[in-house]
């Protein structure tokens, strides 16, 4: 790993060899990954969806003040989404990893709520974030996966017969503690973590990602954007050509 940073078919070559080697090796996805799929960050013009600031609808407060137009942002959303396929990224990842899941151990966290690394047949996926495709019950907690695109009334829960709210982490919200504890077990044992599509800038990302360095993981990073992740190996590539690269 001593080639330059710009020597793409080196860091391509040194991926590679570390995941050969590896036996235990954990992938953390953002947003980039999906970026070839068409997927849009939502954030719009200036951040804005109906006048609403987009970071301002996804909390716990807007939610409370207003939940018909919180599940109009999510259902629009929703429909977006249900039109976009997973691309050549999520594919090379998801079929390394059935490939290779018998002879490894093999953790994918990721911090998109798309839903397009499950349509990749991507086993075993953690979700950080949680999913567009899931309603939680306000009362119980307990979720179930919907795929409707919209409703005549807001939605409620078969097991308390209460609203409904998206079951996704909002801002102010903690992650779930189950998913978070499966990272931090997974990551201060990994001995290679491949990064796609993520700034490190997100607390949470940043935290994993400076866990496994510390404990000795090489760190892939896959991104064609300067970021603030501290890698081993850097391959400033889309992901959709980076994986297929690295992975096949």
């Amino acid at each position: 790993m001593a080639c330059p940073a710009e020597n793409l078919s080196c860091n391509v070559r040194d991926a590679k060899r570390v995941l050969s080697a590896a036996k235990r090796v954990v992938f953390l996805t953002g947003a980039g990954i999906s970026a070839a799929s068409g997927v849009p960050t939502f954030r719009g013009e200036g951040g804005y969806w109906r006048n609403r600031s987009v970071i301002a609808l996804a909390t716990p407060e807007a939610f409370d003040a207003d939940p018909k137009i919180v599940w109009d942002w999510y259902l629009m959303r929703r429909q977006t989404i249900a039109a976009r396929k997973p691309n050549a990224a999520h594919l090379a990842m998801a079929n390394w990893a059935k490939a290779k899941r018998i002879s490894r151990d093999i953790a994918l966290f990721t911090q998109n709520v798309d839903g397009l690394h499950e349509a990749a047949g991507q086993p075993d996926v953690e979700r950080l974030h949680g999913s567009l495709w899931v309603n939680r019950c306000t009362k119980c907690g307990k979720e179930r996966e919907d795929r409707a695109l919209e409703y005549a009334e807001l939605p409620l829960s078969p097991c308390c017969k209460a609203l409904e709210r998206p079951g996704v982490v909002w801002f102010g919200e903690r992650l779930p503690r189950c998913t978070m504890l499966k990272a931090t077990v997974f990551v201060m044992a990994c001995e290679a973590m491949v990064v796609v599509g993520t700034s490190g800038i997100v607390s949470t990302a940043a935290d994993l990602i400076v866990t496994a360095h510390q404990r000795g993981a090489v760190v892939i990073d896959v991104n064609p954007e300067p970021d603030m992740v501290i890698a081993d190996i850097h391959v400033d590539e889309p992901a959709e050509v980076a994986l297929h690269l690295i992975l096949t």
